[in-house]
């Protein structure tokens, strides 16, 4: 394997890196979900609503002040299933998991085949692999919580506490920051993919030059004896 193509291997390390810290960053933050939040019988109430996989927070205003609370997503899955769907939840961090997984194996791929001279194809089909693992993986992780706005949070974000006291959210809610980390994982992954694809094409054409080479200079030295 020659430098040039080693380099487009390696170049493949940041993106393998990219997308760990992309999908970390989403399931650690709490930015699923933005919402807004208003009551039927008050023009000066505001609220505030954002949460993650796992916590947020929602900040209300009955005109007195802001209060904030804490939010448990789990808690929310568990006592009330008509806010969130726990089968999509469950889809959603699967996915984003996975493709950090696949993200982190094939940052270290990468390294491998990158430092070394082999024409052995096994770390390049690992490589191909894991960023394929990745990018399906993050593929459920938007799909499962795109529906999960669409047919749930869309909706509604609220507890049954809060809609008894007359607060409500429907169409105040918008996909948050957390969410698209997992879209530009996705797209990370594409190019990690294309520039593989330019790897083996390269790699491919190395292999025919070293196949011709000895039948030219068999070829040449025949011509000098002749």
């Amino acid at each position: 394997m020659s430098l040039k193509t080693r380099g487009i291997v390696f170049a493949t390390f940041f993106g393998s890196c990219l997308i760990v810290g992309l999908t970390v960053a989403a399931l650690t933050t709490d930015n699923w979900i933005q919402s807004g939040a208003k009551r039927t019988n008050s023009t000066e109430s505001q609220g505030r609503i954002h949460f993650g996989l796992f916590s947020g927070q929602k900040h209300l205003n009955v005109a007195y002040g802001w209060r904030r609370h804490d939010i448990d997503v789990l808690a929310v899955l568990r006592d009330e299933p008509d806010v969130m769907s726990y089968w999509l939840w469950l889809g959603t961090a699967i996915g984003t998991g996975l493709g950090a997984l696949g993200g982190a194996v094939g940052a270290i791929a990468s390294v491998l085949k990158s430092s070394s001279a082999s024409k052995k194809t096994g770390t390049m089909l690992v490589l191909f692999v894991s960023n394929f693992l990745s990018g399906i993986s993050q593929t459920l992780s938007f799909i499962c919580w795109l529906f999960q706005f669409v047919q749930y949070l869309k909706h509604n974000v609220l507890l049954a506490e809060d809609r008894n006291n007359n607060w409500y959210s429907t169409e105040l809610a918008a996909l948050g920051t957390s969410f698209y980390f997992v879209v530009a994982g996705i797209v990370v992954v594409v190019v990690n993919i294309t520039l593989l694809v330019i790897a083996v094409t390269l790699e491919k054409r190395e292999r025919e030059q070293v196949l011709e080479t000895p039948t030219d200079e068999k070829t040449q030295g025949a011509i000098m004896l002749y």
